[in-house]
């Protein structure tokens, strides 16, 4: 187990500023899951476009990675990162900060499965 973040979740992570569904949903393989913060389960890429529109539609959104652990299982060309991030929008004139917790599950460079569910305080 390694504390270091893949390059795709900093990617995904980063990339949240640029408020862009289409790029954001790329990290995505073609069939992925994701059981995401604020909607129900989403398969394919279609359905994640769809969540990301909405979901990146907030003024001033960022992402940061608070806490993370990996797993990589190198026979199969998978690794396995999971821990905390926190996104921060202003919504009616105030900053609102969301702290998740994340699994992210990668093969071959692409996400095929992530679950984030806001953190119990």
């Amino acid at each position: 187990m390694t504390k270091r973040v893949p390059k795709i979740v900093q990617k995904w992570v980063d990339n949240i500023r640029r408020t862009d569904p289409a790029s954001q949903t790329k990290f995505y393989s073609k069939n992925a899951i994701l059981l995401a913060t604020f909607e129900t389960m989403l398969i394919g890429r279609e359905q994640i476009i769809g969540y990301m529109r909405e979901f990146l539609d907030k003024q001033n959104m960022k992402a940061r990675i608070l806490e993370n652990y990996t797993k990589i299982d190198y026979d199969k060309d998978t690794k396995i990162a999971n821990g905390l991030y926190e996104f921060t929008y202003t919504e009616n004139g105030e900053i609102q900060k969301v702290v998740a917790r994340y699994t992210f599950v990668i093969n071959r460079g692409r996400i095929i499965t992530q679950h984030s569910s806001v953190n119990p305080e």
